[in-house]
């Protein structure tokens, strides 16, 4: 302890005129009680708040980053993009939507179900092929937008594979188009095959949601494409290729490629265009040819069958976002 610093610890008088106020207290003097007088030390309010910038220690790896300006695991910056969610742990995996949906597939099965159990009992055999048919389709639709066993393995293949043998079904239009064909074809086998009142109700009512739902996904997708469109116009002015790297901040490179946060923080400058989560996902789903890449695949999970390492971020490749940039209008 330096010398004359016992009058305030330990009994001794302080010079007159001389302040110690800036000299570290050393830790092992005297004891809190042995404090004489109070006011010559600073107060509280004075010490600086924490969270600032404050030198790095020993055994410490260095100073506290302001936050909006720290880096990821990749390098890229986050918190340059616009509010909002930014990975795909923070997105939905079930919106309205997606129950809308489950709910039309899920009539769908109901219907065929009753239907083909009452042309088997009636040994109308081609009608109830038709329905077995029908019920497959509706279970395939149902696969895609179930908000129930999102953990089980299987259930992601499932999902996966349906996006890469039948991407119709992974966009809001193509899914319409669908709904308003089967719930056709269930209505006019009901109707035409079966008798009893019951029957007939049964057929209008679980036909007719289906149908219903159909009709209006065409339009909410022919809205959303026609959005895409605009966008894909102002980015392809801002000369995309030779500023790819200004945006391209967690996957770098030629084989790299643009996060969902990324994209939308590219077409919001390029045009003020900003996209939902789910709108993310329908974009990423139609761009993306790679289907281990796209948003909820399993890939994203279990790093296989070629797709992204565990619990990294689903990316739109450059090859894929250029081929976007170069063609034409792109159905969601």
């Amino acid at each position: 302890m330096p010398q004359g610093m016992g009058g305030q610890y330990g009994g001794g008088n302080y010079p007159q005129g001389q302040h110690y106020d800036n000299q570290p207290l050393m830790q092992g003097g005297g004891q809190q009680g042995g404090y004489q007088q109070q006011g010559g030390y600073p107060q509280q309010g004075g010490y600086p708040q924490q969270g600032g910038n404050y030198p790095p220690q020993s055994g410490q790896s260095g100073g506290y980053a302001p936050q909006g300006g720290f880096s990821n695991a990749q390098g890229g910056l986050e918190g340059s993009y616009p509010p909002g969610n930014t990975s795909l742990r923070g997105m939905q995996t079930t919106t309205s939507m997606n129950l809308v949906f489950f709910a039309a597939a899920g009539c769908v099965m109901v219907a065929a179900l009753i239907a083909g159990t009452a042309l088997l009992f009636s040994m109308q055999l081609v009608d109830f092929l038709e329905m077995c048919y029908l019920f497959l389709f509706g279970a395939v639709l149902a696969v895609l937008d179930t908000p129930f066993f999102k953990t089980i393995k299987a259930m992601g293949d499932l999902k996966m594979y349906i996006g890469k043998y039948i991407n119709l079904l992974t966009r809001v239009t193509g899914k319409g188009v669908t709904f308003v064909f089967v719930g056709s074809c269930l209505f006019s086998a009901m109707w035409d095959n079966l008798e009893g009142g019951f029957m007939l109700f049964l057929s209008v009512v679980l036909c007719l949601f289906p149908t219903a739902v159909g009709f209006i996904a065409i339009v909410i997708g022919i809205m959303k494409s026609q959005k895409l469109s605009k966008a894909r116009k102002h980015v392809a002015m801002g000369a995309l290729e030779q500023r790819y790297d200004q945006w391209a901040q967690t996957y770098r490179g030629p084989n790299g490629g643009l996060t969902p946060a990324e994209f939308n923080g590219l077409t919001m400058e390029n045009g003020g265009f900003k996209w939902e989560d789910a709108d993310l996902k329908l974009i990423f789903n139609a761009l993306v040819s790679n289907p281990a890449w796209r948003i909820n695949s399993p890939a994203q999970y279990n790093n296989q069958g070629g797709g992204a390492p565990t619990g990294e971020e689903p990316k739109i490749p450059k090859e894929d976002l250029m081929s976007w940039v170069r063609g034409g209008m792109v159905w969601l």
